[in-house]
C-alpha cells in the first residue's frame, strides 16, 4: 500500500509541481509523456544497459523511468509560462489523467520493482481494465487544452495588432 501511495504521489505530484512552478500547459506534459513512452520503445537496449550499469541492481529500469519523466520535465521547461489561469480546472483534469496513465503503463514498460508491486494491487488491476479509455481521454483532453490555449493566444494577438 505504501508503494501505491508513493507512486501516485510521484505521478501526480510531479506534474502538479511543474504546472504551478513553470506554469506549463498540462496538455503538452501529457503529450510529452506519451512521446517519452514511444522513445522508450525505440531506445537501443545497449544504451539502456550501459547507462543502467551505473545504478546498482535495477539501473536499467530506473533509466527507463527517467526517460519518460524527463521528457515531461523538459517539455514543461520549454513551454513554461504557457498556462492561462482560466483553464486551470481542465489542466488539473489532464494531470489526473496523466498520473493514472503513467501509473498504469509504467510498471510493465520500466520494470521498476516498486511499480511492478503496484500491479498486484486490486485497485491497480481494476483501473488497468480501463487503460484504453483513460489514455484516449487523456489524449483528447490534452489536445483540447492545447487548442484552447492556442485559440485564446491567437485572439489576444489579433487585438494587440490594432
Amino acid at each position: 500500500m505504501v508503494t501505491l501511495i508513493a507512486s501516485l504521489v510521484l505521478f501526480l505530484g510531479l506534474p502538479v509541481l511543474l504546472l504551478f512552478v513553470f506554469k506549463s500547459n498540462a496538455g503538452i506534459m501529457f503529450l510529452a509523456s506519451c512521446s517519452g513512452l514511444v522513445l522508450l520503445d525505440s531506445l537501443d537496449p545497449a544504451v539502456v544497459s550501459t547507462a543502467g550499469a551505473i545504478i546498482p541492481s535495477e539501473g536499467e529500469a530506473y533509466i527507463r523511468l527517467a526517460v519518460v519523466l524527463l521528457t515531461m520535465v523538459f517539455a514543461s521547461m520549454l513551454f513554461r509560462n504557457s498556462l492561462k489561469s482560466g483553464f486551470i480546472p481542465l489542466h488539473i483534469l489532464v494531470i489526473v489523467l496523466l498520473a493514472v496513465t503513467l501509473w498504469i503503463i509504467l510498471p510493465s514498460t520500466t520494470g521498476v520493482s516498486w511499480l511492478v508491486d503496484n500491479s498486484k494491487n486490486s485497485i491497480w488491476q481494476d483501473t488497468a481494465e480501463f487503460k484504453t479509455l483513460i489514455v484516449a481521454g487523456g489524449i483528447s483532453a490534452s489536445l483540447l487544452v492545447v487548442m484552447l490555449q492556442q485559440s485564446k493566444r491567437a485572439k489576444h494577438s489579433k487585438h494587440s495588432k490594432h
